[in-house]
């Protein structure tokens, strides 16, 4: 290849380089720059491990000192369809899960569930159980508060209309026990 063929050939590839490494920024409407790096969200590192991020606690409740992991799954559901609670405490006892539908009605969705310290987490209601539990309407969100207690607690709260009625209820129950802990979690309902 002659030399002025080469030199022409070697800056169209240079060129061809320098263009291949540039980036192309779509701007939102408006005059709002990109988000910076530091704002875009970021994997967690690679040898960070992964642990369940810890619920806050229920104000006027016990803590949720005694729960390892407690969540609704899955997290958005259709009418009667079967809902799950992945479990894992620190200490036995016996679980009662009630949720307050959008309408602000109480039901009970496990009542006085035994359950022990294990190194995983426990799925209920178990498989072999006969009484499976159902999400229902209304459609919305549905907020679910789940204690633990040392005993069986004998939950009443089916039927309570109301966020102050249902924490009252729960509160004068659990203030009976030396021990008890509560916690949040939510789950969304949809229509078909």
């Amino acid at each position: 290849m002659p030399m002025p063929r080469l030199g022409t050939a070697l800056a169209a590839l240079a060129l061809f380089v320098l263009a291949s490494a540039c980036t192309v920024t779509f701007l939102p409407p408006g005059d709002a720059p990109p988000p910076s790096a530091a704002e875009r969200p970021q994997p967690p590192a690679a040898t960070e491990p992964v642990r369940p991020q810890p619920p806050r606690p229920v104000a006027g409740l016990p803590s949720d000192a005694d729960f390892f992991v407690f969540e609704v799954g899955p997290s958005t559901i259709y009418p009667s369809d079967q809902l799950y609670f992945r479990v894992q405490v620190l200490r036995p006892g016996y679980l009662t899960v009630s949720a307050m539908a959008p309408n602000g009605r109480v039901v009970v969705l496990l009542s006085d569930v035994a359950i022990g310290v294990l190194p995983i987490t426990t799925i209920l209601p178990r498989a072999d159980s006969r009484t499976p539990v159902l999400a229902s309407g209304p459609v919305g969100a549905w907020r679910v508060f789940a204690q633990l207690t040392p005993a069986p607690a004998g939950a009443r709260y089916g039927g309570l209309q109301g966020l102050d009625a249902w924490t009252g209820a729960i509160a004068a129950n659990l203030a009976r026990f030396d021990r008890a802990s509560v916690i949040e979690s939510a789950y969304e309902v949809r229509s078909r």
